[in-house]
């Protein structure tokens, strides 16, 4: 095992890079459900219950993916 190097502080627009990152997959995270929602309304409760399922397990997806991307790459790219 090796020890990381020495890192120098990150400029500022690799810092904004890395949150904007982490805020887009949250935002259209929350976009899916809130879409879902909209474009269901017709459709039995059931069916309604299934897609509004379906969509929170895609929002709960691209938060994970988001915040992969963001510790991966970001925060512990050693």
């Amino acid at each position: 095992m090796t020890q990381c190097p020495v890192e120098s502080v990150k400029p500022g627009w690799f810092v904004a890079l890395g949150y904007g990152v982490l805020a887009l997959a949250a935002c259209i995270g929350l976009a899916a459900p809130v879409f879902t929602w909209r474009h269901i309304r017709a459709l039995r409760p059931g069916v309604r219950a299934l897609w509004l399922l379906g969509a929170c397990v895609v929002m709960l997806g691209l938060w994970l993916a988001g915040l992969m991307i963001w510790l991966g790459a970001f925060v512990l790219p050693c």
